[in-house]
């Protein structure tokens, strides 16, 4: 048996395991979770009947994550039954970040989470092994006779299944596991909530117990820390605090931007057409609803149908859907009239508000909603005009992210399984997209199986302020699309005078307008930089006498084109300083008799620096600058 490491050959007689042949490779095993045989992960006992390559991972990949995710489940679950008998179990599947067990008739809430903690502790000490037996259906059955759930999951199942034991306890499971429990070194578990089996309104209600786990005590204590910064850095608490956006149960999903919020949303467009036009862009206007039969053509329909808002007309037949994605208005308005190689690359930028019904337990502020607007584009080219676009695509990207300090992280999506198009199509697709970022100097990882359906395409993450690489936001995205011009028979007068299809290249840099607020929002933790702030600058003195000038002041702040407010009431300047440090405002202008003399205001900027006898319009000159320049941070 030929097994190939990292482009090592062994040569192995059958019958040995994972673990075996990793020794045999002199890799040592400490923290080695699960194995990985021919893109398949398998238990370190598993048994090697095969040639092909092998892999190894550990709790810093993300492959052996979920597996000790999903083995902490089952340790939960354990516990669970050994304190409550009579509940039963569910599913406990690994999520992005932990785990979860949905339980029935299991009568416990947060009260009892530090209970079934010292439990799995026990569970954790006795270092049970997790074994593996492969079991018909019939067996199943009868192992789980007493378990309803685990009954339906059978019944749907085709083939032999899998039960893994730990002790006195078993469970249906596909796998595979980490060794044994004692390899998990600490577990919190987070909270209690109520879940429908299957996801199913109309199905049984039952406890999901929420928790995480880590080989270590130090990266759960790590992990508990970061936790409580992400609070602080949420948007939506940020948001609210701030009064930027609301939600309303009448139409969830969909944020309500508040006057404030809608001040910082529309800055942001302004940035994006801004560099469209900078970049020589067109913008369109294209309807918010077509006939079902658009994405038919497009191919979209078999993939978004699940997740379009569709509507039927009164006293119609005919089936609508308001519009998820922009790409096939942009390919009728190309086909509109005949078309020449002249006028290639034909860049049209859409910002039409979008539509995607996205599941309830998804949605997350304005990081994920059913109401969102891209800084949309679908650029139409001829093939060797490709890589230029790209390049200037690449541009753009670097003007958007300058004001942030956000930089890029670069991933190639390469063809999924269910895909359109011709795999020489894809070939040279990918290998365009490839040579484009390595040209341009990006490393960047790839992502095998994770393209669109159309056609591969690079993904743009950047950093959230914790500065790890498996919390960056996904923003931006590049696609390269060679079908979607052939399937509308959008076509070009070429210069030998035959007729072509364009490629296209769908494009968002901002991606949904919404979405890049609140990734700002969280980065910044509501200190937004002075161009982008909602309010830049509150006038307070330290008198009632001091008011007329104030007035004066704020009126030529205010025609200077800055967003300037006063508050002139009564109260002590250190309250009124409090409240403006908390709203996030960049400028705090203070002025009391000796401003008022001199004509000259005092500057106190959001680190707490205030600088005294500031001329008003040296103030109103260098905040400008501050605007035009659109710098990231108002000190600077």
């Amino acid at each position: 048996m030929k097994i190939i490491y990292k482009g090592k050959e062994g040569e192995f007689g059958e019958g040995k395991t994972a673990k075996e042949i990793a020794k045999s490779f002199g890799i040592p095993l400490k923290g080695v979770l699960v194995a990985e045989i021919n893109g398949k992960l398998v238990d370190l006992s598993r048994v090697i009947n095969e040639d092909g390559e092998i892999k190894f991972y550990t709790f810093a990949d993300k492959e052996g994550k979920k597996v000790f995710w999903h083995s902490s489940a089952h340790v939960l679950a354990v516990a669970v039954k050994r304190l409550y008998p009579e509940a039963l179990l569910g599913i406990g599947p690994a999520i992005d970040e932990g785990f979860y067990y949905d339980l029935y008739n299991l009568k416990a809430g947060d009260n009892d989470l530090e209970k079934i903690e010292k439990e799995i502790g026990k569970i954790i000490k006795e270092d049970i092994a997790f074994e593996r037996k492969d079991i018909s259906k019939e067996e199943a059955k009868e192992l789980l006779k007493e378990n309803r759930f685990k009954l339906e999951i059978i019944e749907g199942a085709t083939g032999n299944l899998s039960i893994y034991r730990n002790g006195e306890f078993y469970d249906l499971c596909r796998g595979p596991h980490i060794p044994s429990t004692g390899y998990i070194g600490a577990v919190k578990l987070l909270k209690v909530a109520g879940a429908y089996w299957r996801g199913d309104s109309k199905r049984e209600v039952m406890t999901r117990i929420y928790g995480v786990s880590f080989p270590s005590k130090q990266e759960l204590e790590e992990y508990l820390k970061l936790t409580e910064e992400r609070k602080e850095h949420d948007h939506k608490k940020i948001g609210k605090e701030l009064g930027l956006f609301e939600f309303s149960e009448l139409s969830p999903g969909s944020p309500f931007f508040t006057v404030n919020g809608t001040i910082v949303y529309n800055e942001l467009l302004k940035f994006a057409r801004e560099l469209d036009k900078k970049y020589e862009y067109s913008e369109i206007i294209t309807p918010l609803i077509a006939k079902i039969d658009l994405w038919k053509i497009s191919g979209h329909f078999d993939k978004y149908k699940e997740n379009m808002f569709r509507v039927t007309p009164f006293e119609s037949d005919e089936e609508y859907g308001l519009k998820p994605m922009n790409c096939p208005f942009s390919a009728l308005l190309f086909r509109s009239k005949t078309r020449s190689y002249r006028e290639l690359p034909m860049r049209l930028s859409d910002y039409g508000f979008l539509h995607r019904y996205e599941l309830e337990g998804t949605l997350d502020g304005l990081l994920r909603t059913r109401l969102m607007e891209q800084n949309d584009s679908h650029v139409y080219v001829a093939e060797e005009q490709i890589e230029g676009e790209i390049m200037r695509m690449f541009d753009i990207m670097d003007d958007t992210y300058k004001p942030f300090d956000l930089k890029p992280i670069m991933k190639l999506a390469t063809r999924p399984e269910k895909r359109i198009g011709d795999d020489s199509l894809w070939d040279k697709a990918e290998a365009i997209l490839k040579d484009v970022l390595e040209k341009r100097g990006y490393t960047y990882e790839v992502k095998e199986g994770d393209g669109a359906f159309y056609g591969p395409k690079i993904d743009i993450y950047v950093l959230d302020f914790s500065g790890r690489q498996e919390d960056a936001y996904a923003v931006s995205t590049i696609q390269l699309d060679f079908n979607l011009a052939v399937r509308f028979a959008a076509k070009y007068i070429g210069s030998d005078n035959k007729e072509h299809f364009p490629i296209v290249i769908h494009r968002s840099i901002m991606g949904t307008i919404g979405r890049f607020m609140g990734i700002i929002l969280e980065n910044s933790k509501g200190e937004l930089p002075f161009w982008l702030s909602p309010v830049q600058a509150k006038v307070f003195t330290i008198t009632e006498r001091n008011n007329k000038y104030a007035l004066e002041v704020i009126k030529k702040i205010k025609s200077g084109g800055i967003r300037v407010e006063g508050e002139l009431e009564n109260g002590t300047l250190e309250y009124k300083i409090r409240k403006g440090q908390l709203e996030k405002i960049p400028y705090i202008i203070i002025i009391g008799d000796k401003e008022e003399e001199k004509k000259t205001i005092a500057v106190r900027n959001r680190k707490g620096k205030t600088e005294y006898n500031v001329n008003v319009e040296s103030f109103i000159k260098d905040r400008v600058k501050d605007i035009e320049e659109r710098l990231p941070y108002e000190e600077k």
